[in-house]
């Protein structure tokens, strides 16, 4: 009961950290927009794979973290200037695509969905002190037990209840295209839009 437990709240947990529109839910609905929704499919799953190994380093590893005091922080001050490197990738590709749109050309859709799942993901570093805060309050309230298999069962969850949000996501891409068609337009300058934010709040909440 309790390895069930801990696995729900996992699930609970993914779907609480990708239900809000972000950079890699709305990066799933622009790859079903482009490319359709089965390698869409894919490129959810990759998200949510990297999401697990995160949850992984999070929630197992977490006296390592606590007692590396260096490695939380140092994750948090990388998170910066690699926001804001992709802010400036996502808005140079806005304006291609902009360009591709008024030249009437369509740009090729290069490498392998679920890889490119994985890649997107992995740029989102801040999950892994997020997750880990998450766990800990999770454990602190008797939510999630301190024991491994519980913190093992709650990975697998996590993954799912991500992969679930990502899927749910890319069904409602053409809806969301049609009734948002100014939004999945720009979706390149609102996910560039989010990185700046990102960098900006970490920046505040570091120095």
């Amino acid at each position: 009961m309790e390895l069930l437990t801990a696995f729900l709240v996992g699930v609970g947990t993914g779907v609480f950290i990708t239900w809000f529109p972000g950079m890699l839910n709305m990066q799933a609905v622009a790859t079903a927009v482009r490319v359709g929704r089965k390698r869409a499919y894919l490129f959810s799953a990759g998200m949510a794979l990297v999401i697990g190994g995160q949850t992984i380093l999070a929630v197992l590893f977490a006296d390592v973290l606590t007692g590396t005091p260096f490695i939380l922080p140092a994750i948090k001050s990388w998170a910066v200037p690699l926001f804001l490197i992709l802010a400036l990738v996502f808005v140079r590709k806005g304006h291609r695509a902009r360009k591709a749109r008024k030249a009437e050309v369509e740009r090729p859709y290069k490498g392998g969905p679920f890889w490119r799942g994985i890649m997107m993901s992995m740029m989102n570093v801040l999950n892994i002190p997020f997750i880990f805060a998450l766990a800990g309050f999770l454990i602190s309230v008797g939510y999630l037990s301190r024991s491994f298999f519980s913190r093992l069962a709650f990975v697998p969850g996590t993954t799912l209840g991500a992969l679930l949000v990502f899927l749910l996501y890319v069904r409602l891409s053409g809806w969301i295209s049609r009734n948002l068609a100014l939004f999945t337009r720009n979706i390149n300058f609102f996910i560039g839009g989010l990185f700046a934010v990102l960098a900006l709040v970490q920046a505040v909440r570091i120095y």
